[in-house]
């Protein structure tokens, strides 16, 4: 459509949403990459806070790229265990370019 801009790559992103970037992906970090339930559960518990996140409009898609990209056997360990029916399902559907999702991703960490 012509005369429609797109948004800008460079979207300023308030304190508290960096603040919550970091801290996911600080948590994703120290979560093992393997199958064992304690990871399992551990990843589980972060989804959950990501989706219960008020106020904030956390980068949902990019932080589950990330997920998949590093630490694929967490990744697929916890979407084999969770039922067709959880809340969390929907996650495991999301998928994007994991370049594109890396550099959205930077943007939260830049000052």
């Amino acid at each position: 459509m012509a005369g429609v801009s797109t948004m800008s790559m460079h979207k300023q992103h308030t304190p508290e949403q960096k603040k919550l970037v970091r801290e996911m992906l600080t948590e994703i970090s120290r979560i093992p990459d393997n199958d064992e339930q304690s990871s399992v559960r551990a990843l589980i518990a972060l989804l959950n806070r990501l989706l219960r996140t008020k106020n904030l409009v956390p980068p949902t898609v990019e932080l589950m790229c990330h997920i998949k990209q590093t630490k694929p056997e967490l990744y697929h360990a916890t979407r084999m265990s969770i039922t067709s029916t959880s809340n969390l399902n929907l996650l495991f559907q999301l998928d994007a370019d994991p370049e594109l999702a890396n550099a959205r991703l930077q943007e939260y960490l830049e000052d």
